[in-house]
């Protein structure tokens, strides 16, 4: 006599991936003739996405974190259900923009230099990485959108900038020319 699967799938997911597009698959228990798939978005209620003889399922899904589970079945009943897995969707951040780069020298001797660069803020982004344009040297890593130092710290004839997080990093932004000026403190 033939019983419902007793023993419940295994799913194999990705973790995280910095795409939409993403596929989840699961093993198939004996007597089991087909697989209900079942997914949770962003700590919602449960939802079948998937209800039938195939053992995988392609998807793609917006930002956020996604619980799936999975139930072997045949004509008699369903299988336990398996090991929750997660998938978090975690896009790379859009690319951040000017709106400052300035050098600032005093006219006179001792000279004094202060050099400013700041970007907007762009949704989803934990860290930005400010560079000489065209790919030069790293000038700053961190949250912050705006950076400003006297001295040479942050001095250079042009800046790229791009903005990152856990799904990855912004293309770079356009290079951008510093605009010189005279610093007000002489």
């Amino acid at each position: 006599m033939i019983g419902a699967p007793t023993i419940e799938p295994v799913i194999n997911a990705p973790g995280l991936v910095n795409v939409p597009q993403y596929s989840l698959s699961w093993s198939v228990p004996a007597n089991s003739e087909s697989s209900i798939l079942e997914e949770s978005a962003n700590g919602g209620g449960w939802t079948v996405v998937h209800n039938g003889g195939a053992n995988s399922f392609a998807t793609d899904r917006g930002k956020g974190s996604y619980a799936y589970r999975v139930r072997a079945c045949n004509f008699v009943g369903c299988s336990p259900y398996s090991g929750i897995v997660t998938v978090t969707v975690a896009l790379p951040p859009g690319t951040p923009h000017f709106y400052l780069a300035e050098w600032l020298t005093t006219r006179k001797a001792p000279y004094q230099v202060q050099c400013s660069v700041g970007w907007n803020q762009v949704a989803d982004a934990t860290e930005f990485q400010l560079e000489s344009g065209g790919g030069g040297k790293r000038l700053y890593t961190g949250p912050n959108a705006y950076v400003s130092a006297n001295g040479n710290a942050y001095c250079a004839g042009n800046y790229r900038v791009r903005a990152c997080n856990a799904g990855g990093c912004s293309s770079w932004s356009a290079d951008r020319t510093v605009t010189r000026g005279v610093l007000s403190w002489d």
